[in-house]
């Protein structure tokens, strides 16, 4: 292994070479060779036109980078070679660390500045004369998107250029390429044109030089060749941000880069919605909006924007000034809780695995806010700092063994570190401060602990999509060895009412259906709707522990009629809250007061039997939310007078020191996300 004695980056044009000797800092290893004429000429003819210019002799790596990144709009300004990967340090660096561990003899190898290969360097071998390309064995699909090498004793006889196979194992070309001097030289005759990939091989084929190549065993490719290859390779899960100096509230898709300080107090950007700020000469900014799937070396977009000029113009002191600042993260998550109406228990495991389940419930606010809150920070070291806001605790996790040990629900930090599990977090990737909160009492029944899973799975991936953040709450709850169902996160994931339905089956598809009532209902609802803390808490997994057993047990087939019944109360009130039928509400809340109580008398007790006898003369409906046993009651008053009664006689009998009634509103944002 030895070190390049010249590392040369070719640019499209002179605008882009000195972008490019900016960013390299003066760094003397390196040379910037624009095309000649300020037009593109393929990465044979840039090939080309470096041999006519540099001496021959030595090592010397030429990365061909004269692209303009039409794809990847969010580093146009930059170029694909200088996107930043997640250690800070470009993509071009990581490029050319990884060619210096080849043993090169003297002679030019050239590669491409967007494409960053994981192979073995003792397997690649450049003594053979002439020219010797690198190639992997692998599938039809990869052979159709790039060069297909055949070969016979290491001799190349033929090279396609995405061929359309249907099956087979091909030689697929990693685009490096080791030229010897001798060869090098006969190139200089060459014109300045051409793709170093398409015509070379052909000219070669024809017997200008000697042509072999290397097999290795196996070789990964990471490409960014899109802004949703960017995303996914890079992203906090769901979102991609960089070098943005204001507030963020961002819906999920998103990719943010280079926004400086000042030019926005806040930026809200609406799902796969992006954005960029381009420093021009002139001394302004200009603001590109895009899509996440916009093309825009196709659709126009370029043009549009007139992007080929203004990447001519681009100010790339101010652009380094900016990407020098320091990008201290904080992404902030907000949820709701909820209520559920009717249904509950179909949607657990293996209930719902077996039956499908249905459930209607709603998203709502508590004393005018969204009291489940997470926040994450990015710390300098590499430990995890957990803190809990409403219990006042805080952890330093130091070792990976401990952020693994998230087995024990009596553990306040198990529920991060079973977000951190299924997230794929590894331990000494990063530092992370995590904060959460969950601002009502424990052991409420308002889904508090899925809806804070979800929210912090939220904010440790970006990841807003419903279907996306169930499964993983799913995973974290199994991983946290709890249990339960699906209805709680999305509850809060997806605002207001909802009737929530999936089939039999593994894994669970859960089919979320808004329902949307008409105004005189929700009235009506607001003002006869009552939400009190009886001022027990229970822990639902003791519950659930119970039902399951009762349902595995089946006694006389009860258990599976009750959970029929179950998802009949939700088709009842679903078609109540469409149709503004409070009465038909009413009924099917009653109905699955019923019904869980049937499937286990622990969903109720004494005290709670107590509670509901004081108001019954005021009352159309109650229920205990979630599992029952405590927490909190749904009432629904008679009238709006009916409800003051209610308040009046369970505030004159308190039933407990922590009883209180609880403002509340249906939510319409459900899940929000903000980055600072």
């Amino acid at each position: 292994m030895a070190a390049f004695d010249k590392i040369v980056v070719t640019a499209a044009n002179r605008a882009q070479a000195e972008g490019y000797l900016s960013q390299l800092g003066g760094d003397s290893r390196y040379e910037v060779f624009p095309d000649p004429g300020d037009k593109r000429v393929g990465s044979l003819g840039a090939t080309v036109n470096v041999l006519r210019h540099i001496p021959h002799g030595g090592r010397v790596f030429v990365c061909h980078s004269g692209g303009d990144a039409r794809r990847t709009p969010a580093y146009a300004a930059m170029g694909k070679a200088f996107v930043p990967m997640r250690d800070g340090r470009s993509m071009l660096a990581h490029i050319v660390e990884s060619m210096e561990k080849l043993k090169m003899p003297p002679g030019l190898l050239v590669a491409s500045g967007d494409v960053l290969l994981d192979f073995d360097a003792k397997q690649v071998d450049f003594s053979r004369p002439g020219v010797t390309g690198v190639a992997y064995p692998d599938g039809a699909d990869e052979a159709r998107r790039h060069g297909v090498y055949k070969e016979q004793g290491g001799k190349v006889v033929e090279f396609l250029q995405k061929p359309q196979v249907e099956s087979g194992t091909y030689l697929i070309d990693t685009g490096l390429m080791f030229i010897d001097w001798p060869t090098a030289a006969k190139m200089v005759g060459l014109p300045i044109a051409g793709d170093i990939y398409d015509e070379f091989p052909n000219l070669l084929l024809e017997g200008f030089a000697p042509f072999s190549v290397n097999v290795l065993e196996k070789c990964g490719f990471f490409h960014i060749g899109s802004s949703r290859e960017l995303l996914s390779r890079l992203g906090n899960g769901n979102i991609y941000v960089d070098k943005v100096a204001c507030p963020l509230e961002l819906e999920g898709g998103n990719i943010v880069t280079n926004v400086p300080a000042g030019r926005f107090e806040k930026l809200s950007l609406g799902k796969n919605e992006c954005f960029t700020c381009l420093p021009l000469k002139n001394g302004e900014w200009y603001d590109l909006k895009y899509r996440l799937d916009d093309n825009f070396k196709t659709d126009g977009l370029w043009e549009k924007h007139g992007l080929a000029e203004k990447m001519k113009v681009i100010d790339h002191r101010r652009l380094i000034k900016l990407r020098q600042s320091r990008d201290p993260k904080t992404i902030k998550v907000s949820a709701p809780v909820r209520i559920d109406f009717a249904g509950g228990w179909s949607d657990t495991p293996p209930i719902c695995e077996f039956e499908g389940g249905e459930v209607v419930n709603a998203s709502v606010l508590l004393e005018g806010r969204r009291p489940i809150e997470v926040t994450v920070k990015e710390r300098a070291d590499k430990f995890v700092k957990i803190v809990s806001k409403d219990l006042g605790k805080r952890r330093l996790i130091k070792t990976a063994a401990e952020l693994a040990d998230h087995q024990d629900p009596h553990d306040w930090c198990a529920l991060v570190k079973s977000a951190l599990a299924v997230t794929g977090f590894e331990f000494g990737s990063r530092g992370l401060d995590i904060t959460i909160s969950a601002d009502l009492p424990k052991g409420s029944g308002m889904g508090t602990s899925s809806v804070l899973g979800a929210a912090t799975i939220t904010a440790l991936t970006g990841r807003t999509d419903a279907a996306e953040l169930g499964e993983l709450t799913l995973r974290l709850e199994r991983e946290m060895n709890t249990g339960g169902g699906w209805q709680d996160q999305f509850g809060g994931i997806v605002p207001g009412f909802k009737l929530l339905v999936s089939k039999p089956g593994v894994p669970q598809q859960v089919d979320v259906r808004t329902l949307t009532p008409p105004e005189n209902f929700l009235q009506e609802l607001k003002a006869c709707g009552l939400l009190f803390f009886t001022g027990q808490k229970r822990m639902a997994r003791n519950i659930l522990r119970k039902v399951l057993a009762f349902y595995a047990d089946n006694p006389h087939n009860f258990a599976k009629v009750l959970v029929d019944a179950l998802k009949s109360d939700a088709r009842k009130c679903a078609f109540a809250v469409a149709s503004g039928d409070i009465d038909g509400f009413a009924d099917a809340i009653n109905g699955y007061w019923r019904d869980k109580k049937l499937l286990d008398p622990g969903s109720t007790n004494e005290r709670v039997d107590a509670l509901i006898e004081t108001i019954k003369p005021y009352v159309r409906a109650v229920t205990l939310t979630g599992a029952g046993g405590g927490g909190f009651m749904f009432i629904l008053a008679k009238s709006p007078r009916d409800a003051q009664r209610v308040r009046k006689a369970l505030t004159q009998n308190s039933p407990h020191s922590l009883s209180r009634f609880y403002d509340f509103d249906f939510d319409l944002t459900g899940i929000s996300l903000e980055v600072r």
